[in-house]
Protein backbone atom coordinates (compact mmCIF):
# COMPACT_ATOMS: atom_id res chain seq x y z
CA UNK A 1 0.00 0.00 0.00
CA UNK A 2 2.71 2.43 0.74
CA UNK A 3 3.71 1.72 -2.81
CA UNK A 4 0.43 2.76 -4.15
CA UNK A 5 0.71 6.25 -1.85
CA UNK A 6 4.33 6.77 -3.30
CA UNK A 7 2.99 6.47 -6.84
CA UNK A 8 -0.02 8.75 -6.18
CA UNK A 9 0.12 12.39 -7.31
CA UNK A 10 -1.54 13.69 -3.99
CA UNK A 11 1.45 13.67 -1.37
CA UNK A 12 0.55 11.88 1.71
CA UNK A 13 2.17 12.21 5.46
CA UNK A 14 1.78 9.01 7.46
CA UNK A 15 1.22 10.08 10.93
CA UNK A 16 2.11 7.44 13.56
CA UNK A 17 -0.41 7.45 16.76
CA UNK A 18 0.82 5.30 20.03
CA UNK A 19 0.07 5.51 23.66
CA UNK A 20 1.58 4.76 26.92
CA UNK A 21 1.41 4.06 30.46
CA UNK A 22 2.54 4.79 33.26
CA UNK A 23 2.08 4.47 37.28
CA UNK A 24 3.48 6.82 39.08
CA UNK A 25 4.17 5.07 42.49
CA UNK A 26 7.16 6.92 44.70
CA UNK A 27 9.27 3.89 46.27
CA UNK A 28 12.29 3.51 47.38
CA UNK A 29 14.50 0.88 45.84
CA UNK A 30 17.68 1.30 47.42
CA UNK A 31 18.90 1.78 51.31
CA UNK A 32 21.75 1.96 53.67
CA UNK A 33 22.22 -0.29 56.90
CA UNK A 34 25.13 -1.36 58.98
CA UNK A 35 27.30 -3.65 57.10
CA UNK A 36 26.06 -7.28 56.82
CA UNK A 37 22.60 -6.24 57.32
CA UNK A 38 20.12 -5.63 55.17
CA UNK A 39 18.02 -2.33 54.41
CA UNK A 40 14.65 -2.90 55.28
CA UNK A 41 11.92 -1.03 55.93
CA UNK A 42 7.99 -1.47 56.59
CA UNK A 43 6.16 0.72 54.46
CA UNK A 44 2.12 0.71 54.03
CA UNK A 45 0.91 -0.33 50.49
CA UNK A 46 1.86 2.62 48.21
CA UNK A 47 -0.27 2.58 45.04
CA UNK A 48 0.01 5.43 42.79
CA UNK A 49 -2.36 6.72 40.18
CA UNK A 50 -2.23 5.27 36.00
CA UNK A 51 -1.83 7.82 33.40
CA UNK A 52 -1.69 7.33 30.21
CA UNK A 53 -0.52 9.44 27.53
CA UNK A 54 -1.67 8.90 23.65
CA UNK A 55 0.43 10.92 20.71
CA UNK A 56 0.10 11.29 17.25
CA UNK A 57 3.73 12.00 15.15
CA UNK A 58 5.10 12.85 12.24
CA UNK A 59 7.72 13.40 10.23
CA UNK A 60 7.55 17.10 10.88
CA UNK A 61 7.26 16.16 15.16
CA UNK A 62 4.32 15.71 17.81
CA UNK A 63 0.85 16.75 16.20
CA UNK A 64 -1.43 16.03 19.44
CA UNK A 65 -0.91 13.99 22.58
CA UNK A 66 -3.12 13.78 25.22
CA UNK A 67 -2.91 12.83 28.96
CA UNK A 68 -5.88 10.58 30.95
CA UNK A 69 -5.68 9.32 34.34
CA UNK A 70 -6.51 5.83 34.24
CA UNK A 71 -6.21 3.06 30.82
CA UNK A 72 -7.22 3.76 27.52
CA UNK A 73 -10.58 2.90 25.91
CA UNK A 74 -12.88 3.36 22.79
CA UNK A 75 -14.01 6.16 24.32
CA UNK A 76 -11.08 7.98 25.00
CA UNK A 77 -9.37 7.04 21.64
CA UNK A 78 -12.01 8.35 19.70
CA UNK A 79 -12.12 11.75 21.66
CA UNK A 80 -8.10 11.52 20.60
CA UNK A 81 -8.90 11.44 16.94
CA UNK A 82 -11.59 14.11 16.79
CA UNK A 83 -8.98 16.20 18.53
CA UNK A 84 -6.59 15.00 16.34
CA UNK A 85 -8.67 15.96 13.27
CA UNK A 86 -9.01 19.32 14.56
CA UNK A 87 -5.38 20.09 15.10
CA UNK A 88 -4.73 18.62 11.56
CA UNK A 89 -7.62 21.09 10.39
CA UNK A 90 -6.11 23.96 11.99
CA UNK A 91 -2.59 23.11 10.64
CA UNK A 92 -4.14 23.56 7.39
CA UNK A 93 -5.61 26.64 7.56
CA UNK A 94 -2.18 28.08 8.48
CA UNK A 95 -0.45 26.66 5.95
CA UNK A 96 -0.21 28.28 2.09
CA UNK A 97 -3.62 28.51 0.43
CA UNK A 98 -2.33 27.22 -2.64
CA UNK A 99 -0.58 24.40 -1.91
CA UNK A 100 -2.35 20.80 -1.81
CA UNK A 101 -2.91 19.38 1.40
CA UNK A 102 -1.70 16.16 1.89
CA UNK A 103 -3.67 12.50 2.32
CA UNK A 104 -2.78 12.12 6.12
CA UNK A 105 -2.19 7.91 7.07
CA UNK A 106 -3.17 6.93 10.10
CA UNK A 107 -0.63 3.95 11.33
CA UNK A 108 -1.52 2.31 14.67
CA UNK A 109 -0.62 -0.77 16.37
CA UNK A 110 -3.30 -3.69 16.69
CA UNK A 111 -5.15 -3.54 20.30
CA UNK A 112 -8.58 -5.06 20.27
CA UNK A 113 -10.62 -1.78 21.37
CA UNK A 114 -9.08 0.60 17.44
CA UNK A 115 -11.02 -2.63 15.70
CA UNK A 116 -14.62 -1.27 17.64
CA UNK A 117 -17.42 -0.59 15.36
CA UNK A 118 -17.12 3.18 16.23
CA UNK A 119 -14.00 3.52 14.77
Amino acid sequence: RMFQLDSMERPHECIFLDKAGFNLTKRRRRGRNIIGQRAIVELPGQRGGNVTICAAISSYGVIHRHVTLGPYNTAHLITFLYALQEALLRREKRGDEQAEHPMYVVIWDNVNFHRGPRI
